[in-house]
């Protein structure tokens, strides 16, 4: 069996580093946009509330006292 030179190695460990940070970047771009869709969630549940049902949603997830109230107030 043929050894990889050290050239071939070189561009494993960057093909390697880079595939880290490239998903590194997609997976923190995923939780951003899910914290701002959480965020929408909760301001049309809210909104909802205040409206009397007229506009915005009902809590259909019911995470609004767990995720929204906490988050509302600071915690």
């Amino acid at each position: 069996m043929r050894e990889l030179s050290t050239d071939a190695w070189a561009v494993i460990i960057v093909s390697v580093i880079l595939f880290i940070t490239v998903m590194g970047a997609v997976g923190r771009g995923d939780y951003e946009e899910e914290l701002a869709q959480q965020d929408i969630y909760c301001e049309f549940v809210e909104l909802w509330g205040q409206t009397n049902g007229t506009d915005g949603h009902p809590d259909f997830r019911g995470i609004y006292e767990t995720a929204c109230v906490d988050e509302q107030r600071g915690d």
